[in-house]
């Protein structure tokens, strides 16, 4: 009798309902409507409660943000423990327990109730910004469900809110919970709140910026993953894609802010490495005024041969002189067109500009203007984003933003690291670590991509062309990186 209540107490210790957070908010979790599998990985099918579930002989478990508590989905598609009634649900199949099995510390836990891989998710969750970081909690949860196939992972939820006070002390809730691994926060001044912190108490931190400003804050147990696309990747590629096409006369026309001028310095270290021609360069303030004087004066620009540098210029003729065959724009959404308009409008001798933009040009907002039409810009491959947003649309009945895709592969990479770990410790250096034969790297959504000691997430771009109505691949992303 005494080894029978043993065996309750051990149990029931076994048995702890953690709380993602507290009162985060409501969420949808994902519908799937197919059990065939997901080209990611594993795809998994929900349960009439709408709780994700995995179609493998393992368990998951997802956190209920309503009411606090987990539930816990056996393989046939049945809660285990739900907020209602105990009685009512199906307990999970034990082995039989003997007194020798207590003797030995031998009792058999089930696999949902093990212990796993804590992740903080570190988005935020209230105040303006909380549907983009609802959005990228989604992501994250298809991911989880696409990758971790064998359940080591438990993703435990932050809200990082606005402030750099309510970021750090946030973020000292992951310290206390001694989780080592975070994915987020999505905004440079939210990772600048946190990055010592996360040095200190070597945390790896995932971040969904793009600054480059935020490379080299690692050490060798710590620090920050720069996950977006960082802007000296993107220019790399769209420099060199546009001169292999015999494009060697480059011009300017960017925001007058640090990105505009970040974006302007590599477009000139990269052109004339290539000793092509860096005609000029304007920036503009966000009025149509500025915009127009700035298209203007790019419009008007040539360069001169070398050998005429020096003398008077004014009897230069038009063959003469060297006139941008391509104009760069880092921009997106209505000041994109307006620039674009502006060229068009202001184009009166109808020179042949090949305009080429950034990955902000990956939005839809750019398909629905006419001028933009034929232009390149670098981004990750389209096709696997395009599936994926069909799956997250069929889940949340509304498209992804562009940035959750950072969030899925982030997941992607923990989930294929904790494959090989015989415990529950992932640290900075299994990102830098691990390699797949195919791939030299991981494969996500975005392609394949790696993660280098300085906090840069490199990354295999293709080019893409705005069409009528879509985004048209004009160079495929290398599959494969080289062996380091």
């Amino acid at each position: 009798m005494k080894k029978f209540i043993l065996f309750l107490i051990i149990l029931t210790s076994s048995c702890s309902f953690n709380d993602l957070t507290s009162e985060v908010g409501n969420i949808k979790k994902p519908r799937f409507e197919s059990s065939k599998p997901s080209i990611y990985g594993k795809q998994n099918n929900l349960p009439a409660t709408n709780k994700p579930q995995s179609n493998s002989q393992n368990q998951k478990s997802i956190v209920n943000q309503t009411n606090g508590t987990e539930n816990f989905i056996d393989s046939n598609g049945k809660n285990i423990v739900e907020d209602k009634d105990f009685s009512e649900q199906d307990l999970p199949e034990l082995k039989p327990q003997t007194a020798k099995n207590f003797e030995t510390n031998t009792l058999v836990i089930p696999p949902s109730l093990q212990r796993k891989i804590q992740i903080a998710l570190f988005l935020p969750l209230t105040g303006k910004n909380k549907e983009l970081g609802w959005s990228i909690y989604n992501a994250s949860i298809l991911s989880l469900f696409d990758n971790d196939l064998n359940n080591k992972i438990e993703l435990v939820l932050f809200d990082s809110k606005e402030s750099a006070e309510d970021n750090q002390k946030s973020f000292k809730e992951i310290i206390d919970r001694n989780i080592k691994i975070v994915v987020g926060p999505i905004f440079t001044n939210s990772v600048l709140a946190i990055e010592k912190l996360a040095r200190d108490n070597e945390i790896t931190v995932i971040s969904l910026s793009n600054n480059h400003e935020l490379l080299n804050k690692t050490n060798n147990h710590g620090g920050i993953f720069v996950g977006g696309i960082i802007p000296e990747t993107q220019i790399d590629k769209i420099i060199n894609y546009s001169m292999d096409r015999g494009k060697f006369n480059f011009a300017v026309i960017a925001p007058n802010n640090q990105y505009g001028k970040i974006i302007t310095e590599y477009t000139k270290k990269f052109v004339r490495s290539r000793d092509g021609n860096f005609i000029t360069s304007e920036f503009y303030e966000n009025n149509s005024k500025d915009i127009e004087r700035a298209v203007e004066r790019v419009i008007g620009s040539f360069g001169l041969p070398t050998a005429s540098k020096n003398r008077d210029t004014s009897y230069l003729s038009d063959y003469d002189r060297i006139y941008p065959q391509v104009i760069l724009i880092p921009e997106a959404g209505k000041t994109l067109s307006k620039i674009a308009n502006s060229i068009a409008r202001l184009n009166k001798d109808e020179r042949n500009f090949q305009l080429i933009g950034s990955s902000q040009w990956n939005d839809p907002s750019s398909l629905n203007d006419i001028n933009l039409f034929g232009g390149w810009f670098p981004a990750p491959q389209e096709q696997r984003f395009k599936i994926f947003e069909k799956n997250y649309y069929r889940s949340f009945d509304k498209f992804p933003p562009r940035i959750t895709s950072i969030a899925y592969d982030s997941i992607l990479a923990i989930s294929k690291i904790a494959e090989n770990k015989s415990n529950l410790k992932i640290g900075f250096n299994d990102f830098l670590e691990y390699t797949d034969s195919s791939t030299n790297g991981f494969d996500g959504i975005d392609g394949v991509f790696r993660f280098l000691p300085n906090g840069a997430i490199q990354r295999n771009l293709a080019i893409l062309q705005i069409d009528n109505g879509g985004f048209e691949t004009l160079e495929s992303s290398i599959p494969k990186f080289i062996k380091y």
